[in-house]
């Protein structure tokens, strides 16, 4: 419904159109209304604010944009004239509007470009904000949405939720889902939700070839949004950019960019009945913008040396684990159309070429594709004027730096546009494809996108493009014949990878399925823009059954499905034979490996139920054409009565149902609202619902 405007307040609305038309432009004089689809955004003339609501109802209060330009902070509202535009648009979100306000007239400062997106069969729109200089100007913080007007769409309960993205997987951080009475930060992406409703906000930019993006946000009271910022140009010690009690690591702000007309990230403002439905859908937008990287769409079974063998790697341990695999594992379930990834990790170098050369032939003759890893972004030798391969630079030619000091993570970090670091790609990539590997595993990828005084190509001022930069000449290098696993790697960028460690360095016990199931509850609709989600290896050996099954489970509903046990009986690294007969246990089970073969990842059922920093969700589920798949894990270390309700599921509670728990084989019918259960401590059931 369109309301008429007082003087102070009127509604911008445009009505959709099918073809693209000449920009129309209005002052602020005229009362033009500006809706599409279920949102209106109001602007209040008084104020020089916008509110966002949805279907009638507020959802942010007084938005305004805010930016820097050189050193001068910038607001709209500080601008006194105020005009319209609007033009028809069609683009890969589909046909709509394009409305900008711009705002101008303040002395000596640059014009302000306030724009929104507008879809009729979207339940989100975009928005960006500009700055417009004719004479040129600077920036390293352009916010295009910030509000610092109380509001309150949600009713008060303590099942209120405010989730927290972490920008990278690196020393073991976490996702977490805050009551909304906190201050905090998320990366590239928010979501404010009622955890028994499911009704939430998104928030979050679609683009990720400039700006580093956080959304900064203080609530109260279990309901209310008091502040909520939406800028690109963050950087933290989450970003490995600014340095944080107990680090040697220099400080190093968002890089600038220049010029006459400087674009902040674009940002997705959607309101959704399930937030869950919501951040997917996120999710899918940013993949329309940047495509997922092409590749095999058959998830991954396989077997990587880090999980046990680790700096021990060795060519005879390597060579019988992959006889091992190939005799009892693969005639036994554990595969994907027969085929097995053989991976071999850090301390590959340790096999001479005749001896990687055969190992990549007995992955064939195995029917396994050959695996190995490197770390493109780094130097851990530290070796400064040594040659780095395949080019006449020294390793000092291409360091990047911070304040004139190494930028350095857990390596040194090398500068991804420098030509050295290019020809050192040329150099390992093209070995590898010589030798037949078709699967690398990166690591250590945040070393290229942190922020630097400066990069070797001059166009490149700041850490996200500097990564772009790199990461497309990799990907170009790597082509259609290897897999690019990504392993420690910001969220975004994400058009890079074939899979995304989702949490980094897992191995077995209960501690780590807990951390990996953290990253599962919060990030799972991360395999709409990378083509799978990466559990990290499983590592059974030394852990109870129980936790082993909880290990397993973890992996195979999270995407891509990979050992780390030593398997090997020969060679320098003999591992425990406890551990071959764990994995012809626990890994060749049909039910669970079908599982594995979907190849996605399963969602939180609730979402509010780990509340607060570092927790997991206990409930977890997939919903196929046939079957709803529920994992319930009990995270303590005592039995633990769980009722799953069906409604909780979005399921009927009428009739019967086929409930088979796939761990112990036993297959129930039942009736009524839910069904209930017992999982004993440190474990796991995880049931077929058939529909």
């Amino acid at each position: 419904m369109i309301h008429k405007c007082s003087l102070t307040r009127f509604v911008l609305c445009c009505c959709m159109a099918v073809t693209t038309m000449q920009a129309k432009r209005v002052s602020a004089a005229v009362d033009p209304v500006i809706q599409g689809g279920r949102w209106t955004i109001a602007y209040d003339r008084d104020a020089k604010t916008v509110d966002f609501i949805h279907d009638g109802q507020p959802i942010l209060k007084g938005v305004f944009v805010k930016a820097k330009s050189g050193n001068v902070v910038l607001q709209s509202t500080e601008y006194e004239t105020i005009t319209f535009s609007k033009e028809k648009i069609s683009d890969a979100f589909g046909k709509g509007e394009k409305h900008t306000i711009s705002y101008s007239g303040l002395k000596g400062q640059p014009e302000i470009r306030q724009l929104f997106y507008l879809y009729p069969k979207r339940d989100y729109f975009l928005t960006e904000a500009y700055l417009v200089a004719a004479t040129g100007t600077s920036s390293n913080y352009i916010a295009p949405v910030v509000t610092t007007t109380p509001s309150a769409f949600l009713e008060a309960d303590t099942a209120n939720r405010v989730l927290s993205v972490p920008f990278d997987n690196d020393d073991w951080v976490r996702y977490s889902s805050l009551p909304l009475r906190t201050d905090s930060v998320s990366f590239e992406v928010t979501s404010i939700f009622s955890g028994k409703q499911r009704k939430g906000l998104v928030i979050g930019s679609v683009e990720h070839d400039t700006w580093k993006t956080g959304i900064r946000y203080a609530t109260s009271d279990n309901r209310t949004i008091n502040r909520l910022e939406c800028f690109g140009g963050i950087t933290h010690a989450l970003t490995r950019d600014l340095n944080k009690a107990g680090s040697d690591r220099p400080s190093k702000e968002h890089g600038s960019i220049a010029g006459t007309t400087l674009k902040s990230p674009k940002v997705l403002v959607g309101m959704f009945d399930d937030w869950r439905k919501g951040i997917e859908c996120y999710g899918e937008a940013n993949a329309l913008v940047a495509p997922k990287r092409k590749g095999t769409k058959m998830n991954i079974f396989g077997w990587n040396s880090w999980g046990a063998m680790a700096e021990k790697l060795n060519y005879l341990g390597a060579m019988d684990v992959s006889d091992y695999i190939h005799t009892h594992l693969q005639p036994a379930g554990f595969n994907n159309e027969g085929t097995t990834y053989v991976i071999l990790d850090s301390y590959w170098d340790r096999l001479n070429e005749e001896q990687l050369r055969a190992f990549v032939q007995q992955c064939n003759a195995n029917g396994q594709v050959p695996g190995i890893y490197w770390s493109p972004f780094s130097d851990w030798g530290g070796r400064g004027n040594a040659t780095m391969e395949g080019s006449s630079y020294t390793y000092n030619d291409a360091y990047l730096y911070a304040n004139g000091e190494k930028r350095k993570i857990a390596s040194l970090a090398l500068d991804p546009t420098h030509p050295g670091t290019q020809k050192r790609m040329d150099f390992f990539i093209g070995r590898f494809k010589r030798l037949g590997f078709k699967y690398i595993k990166l690591d250590f990828l945040n070393n290229g996108i942190l922020e630097a005084d400066a990069y070797y190509d001059k166009k490149v001022t700041t850490g996200v493009q500097a990564y772009n930069k790199g990461m497309e000449y990799l990907a170009a290098l790597c082509g259609d014949e290897l897999f690019m696993a990504l392993s420690i790697a910001p969220v975004f960028p994400s058009q890079y990878g074939n899979s995304r460690r989702i949490s980094c360095d897992a191995w077995g016990a209960l501690k780590d399925t807990e951390y990996e199931l953290n990253s599962l509850s919060f990030g799972w609709w991360l395999d709409r823009v990378y083509p799978f989600n990466d559990g990290d290896h499983i590592v059974l050996s030394g852990n109870s059954e129980s936790e082993n099954r909880m290990r397993v489970t973890s992996g195979v509903i999270t995407g891509t499905y990979i050992l780390g046990d030593n398997f090997s009986q020969k060679g320098s690294c003999i591992g425990d034979l406890k551990a071959r007969e764990k994995a012809e246990k626990f890994v060749t089970n049909p039910d669970i490996n079908a599982i594995g073969r979907i190849g996605k990842s399963f969602a939180p059922v609730e979402g509010y139920t780990a509340a607060g920093t570092n927790r997991a969700e206990e409930l977890l589920l997939l919903r196929t054409d046939d079957a709803l798949f529920v994992a319930a894990f009990n995270l303590t270390d005592k039995e633990k009565p769980v009722t799953i309700e069906w409604s909780r599921l979005g399921l009927s509670s009428t009739g019967k149902k086929q409930v088979k728990e796939l761990w112990s084989g036993e297959t129930t019918a039942v009736k009524g609202a839910s069904i209930k259960t017992t999982v004993p401590a440190k474990d796991v059931k995880l049931f077929r619902i058939s529909l």
